[in-house]
């Protein structure tokens, strides 16, 4: 558990599917000790999708004598989750021949993976996504995947929308009011897909939806992006907020 929290890699939906494996092991320590899920909760504040489901199992343990049905519950919906997300966006993504994203999502891996599969071929622009690098992680499994796949810096972003037929991102979270959340850097590929004139697609499991409209960032330390900084000052985040006027369009599960 402690190395699931500490992972700043993954993406919320590739977390929940590991965090619900872990927690489905320790059922019946679960049930004798559910204080524990309010640390882990703090530690996951980021990704709502997470937050909705530890709050589900803590009313589930306390209103309930088993916790099988609420596991079974989550085994069938994280198993049908991307194939159900696909089947609502395959109709637009069929459409475009190469994507634009940014950073390290589960979600946006298994759409594209997809997308490819159908199209026969596809290729795929990853921003590596500082200070953590996880774009590469992204880069590495949609290559394995077969795609066409290019890794570039943030500061490419811009000019590299020009090649480009779409572009494309998960989220951490989406607000009532219809932004999105999503790793650093997703706001500067949104505008620059505004500006370019191409779509920009958000793909994300309905649990991420959140009711609130404001977002609380958390400043990450500074060494990540510089150890020997002498006094300057460094501010660190890992998430930031998306305009909903700058998206395309939200598809879900």
């Amino acid at each position: 558990m402690n190395n699931l929290a500490e992972d700043n890699i993954s993406g919320g939906s590739e977390l929940l599917e590991e965090l619900h494996k872990h927690l489905k092991t320790q059922k019946n320590i679960l049930s004798l000790f559910p204080d524990i899920l309010d640390d882990f909760g703090n530690k996951f504040a980021p990704f709502e999708n997470i937050r909705k489901y530890l709050n589900e199992l803590r009313r589930t343990i306390k209103t309930q004598k088993s916790v099988d049905a609420f596991f079974e519950k989550y085994d069938r919906l994280l198993f049908n989750l991307y194939d159900n997300i696909y089947n609502n966006c395959r109709h637009k993504l069929i459409k475009y021949s190469s994507f634009i994203t940014i950073s390290n999502s589960k979600t946006v891996f298994e759409i594209l993976k997809r997308t490819a599969e159908e199209k026969g071929s596809l290729k795929a622009t990853v921003s590596e996504s500082r200070p953590q690098y996880e774009g590469r992680i992204l880069a590495r499994r949609l290559h394995k995947a077969g795609l066409d796949v290019k890794l570039i810096t943030e500061a490419m972003i811009y000019n590299e929308t020009l090649k480009c037929d779409a572009g494309i991102i998960g989220a951490d979270a989406a607000l009532k009011n219809g932004n999105v959340i999503n790793k650093t850097g997703s706001a500067l590929l949104a505008l620059a897909c505004k500006h370019r004139k191409i779509p920009l697609f958000v793909v994300c499991d309905r649990k991420k939806f959140s009711g609130k409209n404001k977002f609380e960032n958390k400043i990450m330390p500074p060494e990540e992006i510089w150890k020997t900084r002498s006094g300057i000052k460094i501010e660190n985040y890992y998430f930031e907020e998306i305009d909903k006027k700058l998206i395309t369009e939200i598809f879900t599960d």
